[in-house]
């Protein structure tokens, strides 16, 4: 029963595209991180307020989290997802993986804002 769920949710067009999308992002968002900021100083400006401008500086390792971030949240959200799917919920399955990317999404604007501040 199990092993039939796994594959009925592996499966679904919607699942498997939106958390492949998402992962992809995530490997995108990590590698461009890691390829800017290994050239910088190690410590660099990881927030910029419009306000008050620079406010936290930290090592450019710091940057790095934020990839893990998301990959921690696509993790739980697919093992969400494939409960849900199993128990027959498949509305709340594709919630998740759409949550799943807007989280990929946002990360993505962050870490893109991390390179441009501190290459600029």
């Amino acid at each position: 029963m199990h092993l039939e769920n796994l594959r009925q949710f592996i499966k679904n067009p919607l699942l498997s595209l939106i958390f492949g999308i998402s992962i992809l992002i995530n490997l995108i968002n990590f590698t461009a991180l890691f390829l800017f900021l290994r050239r910088l100083n190690n410590v660099i400006i990881l927030h910029y307020n419009v306000y008050l401008g620079v406010d936290i500086f930290g090592h450019r390792r710091q940057a790095l989290f934020m990839p893990f971030v998301g990959f921690f949240f696509i993790l739980v959200n697919l093992i969400l997802a494939y409960y849900f799917f199993s128990q027959k919920e498949r509305l709340i399955s594709h919630v998740l993986s759409l949550t799943t990317l807007i989280i990929q999404l946002g990360l993505t604007v962050a870490g893109a804002s991390i390179i441009m501040v501190n290459y600029l």
